[in-house]
């Protein structure tokens, strides 16, 4: 079996990636220095000749390209899957957020996702859109929660942190298991990845602070939002179950 990613100098999908290789697959890298992410010829060559069983879309680009893929992939009968976001949804919105909220964002980031979506969606209706929260990982310069509360603690020498929000978060490994699953179990469909079910940001971080003894962590309730998205197909293991609080 081959799985096709992009994005793999990325943050999520070299764990994804990883986990895909523990269940049999052969890793294909798409190398934008090599293959056109424009020319649908080219792409579709590289695709050809590769013959993979799925193509996982990662990697930051224009929302043709991603319709692109998903084209050739409809065409060669090929499983494809766009990693989106929790931020398709404007921050107005209060949740929890399901697979009945229409996308609406407006800001750089989250339109780019949201008409990324729409491309996907236009050229294979039967795609897998996989909608993802912050991912909590370990790597301190990486744009994933402890990363981002590493940099807090470096330039503050504390963490703020509302216990008004409610955030769509998962483990990354978490997140690789229930992309696997959704893939290899669900049809086609748009789906919500999403491990909080009941914490507050503040309670996530003093959670963490079991294993990042370094944080200092300061309530505030100065951003005041729910943004858990809940959907009871999919297969992910609970902050309630890492957290045993």
């Amino acid at each position: 079996m081959k799985a096709l990613f992009t994005g793999l100098n990325g943050t999520v999908s070299p764990i994804v990636a990883n986990f895909f290789k523990t269940k049999g697959y052969e890793i294909i890298p798409y190398d934008r220095n090599k293959t056109s992410v424009t020319d649908y010829t080219e792409i579709k060559k590289f695709i050809l000749n590769q013959k993979p069983d799925i193509i996982l879309h990662f990697a930051m680009g224009t929302p043709e390209w991603s319709g692109l893929l998903a084209k050739i992939a409809k065409e060669m009968n090929i499983k494809f899957v766009f990693i989106s976001t929790v931020s398709v949804y404007a921050s107005t919105h209060q949740g929890p957020l399901t697979i009945h909220d229409v996308p609406d964002a407006l800001d750089e980031y989250g339109k780019y996702k949201r008409i990324s979506e729409q491309e996907v969606l236009k050229e294979n209706p039967q795609s897998y859109i996989l909608r993802l929260g912050w991912q909590i990982g370990n790597e301190a310069g990486s744009n994933e929660m402890i990363g981002f509360l590493t940099k807090q603690m470096a330039e503050y020498g504390v963490i703020k942190a509302s216990s008004k929000w409610y955030p769509s978060c998962s483990f990354m490994e978490d997140s690789a298991i229930s992309i696997y699953e959704i893939v290899h179990t669900l049809p086609g469909d748009t789906y919500l990845i999403n491990s909080n079910t009941a914490y507050t940001f503040f309670e996530i971080c003093v959670n963490l602070t079991k294993t990042y003894k370094d944080f200092i962590i300061e309530e505030t309730e100065d951003f005041i939002q729910d943004f858990r998205m809940f959907d009871e197909r999919v297969p992910i293991r609970k902050l309630r179950s890492i957290f045993n609080d």
